[in-house]
């Protein structure tokens, strides 16, 4: 039976996701998972969260017959056997846990990417904002770093606004001013990150229209355990928007349903 890991580099988070099946052809059954910040090092943050997807799948390191890095940092990582890009990783997890195609949002720390998958799980079309970090998690840490609220606690935040105050630039810098100037003016917490969730939706509803919107969205990455910007996305897009459990794992996912595939061609 062979043990598969699924390793995604990212930066802000490092995932592993450790997969088999008893036979080709038989469903991928998913063992464990494990989750650490990333670093500059990334050999030493995937071996963190491979340790921990390997603690909770009780199995060792000598188990594991394949490893398929993607993210970020994916050609940084030594020990891989392949390296895949995490869009393609994005489009196979998803289409592995809805068995259709459609289109996917993936909002991580960096980038917003919206992505089109065909029926087969393949990438048809994709477009990426990685240019600035107002279209990405990062700003929206820097935005509870300097509000002085727990990262843990936006999404729920946002869920209470009562009266959204949007942050029209898509520079960082001039979008922080925006928040400081929300801020002196009076408004509340809430209403910001709320804002900044509905400003987020806008510029990814932009691109997913562009790879085909569809009725149904699945949103994955980090930022989609915000529920807030989830509930922004429905508001702004009037269409369903599906975050499935564990949606931070679905790139380390694909990669393990790619790295099975490719290990049993190989042997």
């Amino acid at each position: 039976m062979p043990l598969v890991a699924g390793i995604d580099c990212g930066t802000g988070f490092t995932k592993a996701l450790l997969a088999s099946q008893t036979a080709p052809g038989k469903p991928l059954t998913v063992l464990g998972k494990g989750r650490v910040r990333s670093s500059v090092n990334v050999d030493q943050a995937a071996t963190g969260a491979l340790e921990e997807a390997m603690k909770a799948a009780g199995v060792d390191r000598r188990d594991i017959t394949y490893i398929a890095a993607t993210g970020f940092g994916r050609y940084g990582l030594s020990f891989r056997d392949i390296a895949i890009t995490e869009i393609t990783t994005a489009a196979r997890g998803a289409f592995f846990l809805r068995q259709r195609p459609g289109p996917v949002l993936d909002v991580g720390s960096q980038c917003t990417r919206a992505i089109g998958v065909t029926d087969r799980g393949k990438v048809n079309t994709f477009k990426s904002n990685d240019k600035c970090a107002a279209g990405s998690g990062m700003f929206i840490a820097r935005a509870a770093k300097y509000l002085n609220i727990a990262l843990e606690s936006v999404g729920e935040l946002s869920l209470h606004a009562q009266h959204p105050q949007p942050i029209s630039s898509i520079c960082a810098v001039l979008a922080e001013s925006e928040i400081i100037n929300h801020v002196s003016a009076g408004v509340s917490v809430e209403d910001i990150l709320r804002g900044i969730h509905e400003s987020l939706a806008e510029r990814a509803g932009a691109m997913l229209k562009r790879v085909g919107l569809g009725n149904d969205v699945m949103f994955i990455g980090g930022v989609a355990r915000q529920q807030g910007m989830a509930e922004a996305l429905r508001h702004k897009l009037g269409v369903q928007v599906t975050v499935p459990e564990d949606c931070d794992f679905v790139c380390a996912l694909g990669a393990a349903v790619l790295g099975l595939q490719r290990s049993a061609v190989k042997n």
